[in-house]
């Protein structure tokens, strides 16, 4: 058996053509590498930039249901459910210090969260004429006949980038009068 064994110039030759070739294909395919990147990047910033948003939006939702829900298990008649706006922000001016989470810090509170309170009455069966729509009529006016009570809640929050610069979310709930006959409305100073 023979061993063929090539030699001499030819084979040097064809190595550095191959060397050559193998760094032209590289160049081109960082170049294509590059392009790519380039075009996905915006991709990248969009997607941080919407998590960033839907994490505000949660956070925003939570405050307001859980305002929303403290103010629904008040008795019907307590002072905090009186007709009007209560724009009062009722957070704290400052969050926690984010490095130590001690209050107070120097870290302005981006949430404000305020509540309306409005008063409904039911028109008597009666009134409403056969196949016209059922609407319940807002009472503006004190000592009017009372059936329940709407509450809506609303939660601001204004950031910076990577966010959009407000987020607000609004929840509302119906408080039904215990007794409609006896606890009567009193006047909304907020038309």
């Amino acid at each position: 058996m023979e061993i063929a064994h090539r030699g001499g110039r030819g084979a040097r030759q064809s190595s550095s053509d191959s060397a050559g070739v193998a760094l032209v294909e590289v160049v081109i395919s960082a170049v294509v590498f590059g392009w790519v990147l380039l075009a996905i990047f915006p991709l990248f910033l969009s997607s941080v930039r919407s998590n960033a948003a839907a994490s505000s939006y949660g956070e925003v939702n939570s405050l307001a249901r859980t305002r929303l829900e403290q103010l629904l298990d008040l008795p019907f008649e307590d002072s905090r459910l009186t007709a009007g706006s209560h724009s009062t922000n009722d957070l704290p001016a400052t969050v926690a210090d984010p490095e130590t989470g001690v209050f107070p810090s120097a870290v302005a509170n981006p949430f404000r969260r305020t509540y309306r309170v409005e008063q409904f009455e039911i028109p008597a069966a009666a009134t409403v004429p056969p196949g016209a729509a059922f609407a319940p009529v807002r009472v503006l006016a004190a000592g009017r006949r009372l059936d329940f009570k709407r509450i809506d809640v609303t939660v601001e929050k204004r950031s910076a980038w990577p966010e959009p610069g407000r987020i607000a979310a609004r929840v509302s709930g119906l408080l039904p009068n215990p007794a409609p006959e006896e606890i009567l409305s009193r006047e909304d100073p907020d038309p």
